[in-house]
């Protein structure tokens, strides 16, 4: 192996061990988001979408910008969830706003 094998093995192991670390966070943000929808949204499909924000809160982090990285995760999972949701609904963004005043 080379070392440029090496370093993207370790990267990869580094980046799984986050995302295991870091799945409860998932879980809690579905679970308080799940109270609030209709029951015909389920709980493993926001916690899908929500992996799909963690795995993309794991690679485009930067430590650099001064946040945690479990403060940034919450954002990019969470809004990853509601993407999803918003995508399902057959109404406009605007429709479902009025709805809920």
């Amino acid at each position: 192996m080379n070392a440029a094998s090496v370093y993207a093995s370790q990267q990869n192991l580094q980046q799984n061990e986050k995302i295991a670390a870091h799945l409860p966070l998932v879980k809690r943000i579905a679970l308080h988001l799940l109270a609030r929808l209709p029951s015909s949204v389920e709980l493993d499909d926001l916690q899908q979408s929500g992996l799909l924000g963690l795995l993309s809160a794991v690679r485009s982090f930067s430590p650099d910008q001064g946040a945690s990285f479990e403060t940034y995760a919450g954002i990019r999972i969470k809004g990853a969830m509601l993407d999803e949701l918003r995508k399902l609904s057959w109404a406009p963004r605007s429709v479902n706003e009025k709805s809920r005043r």
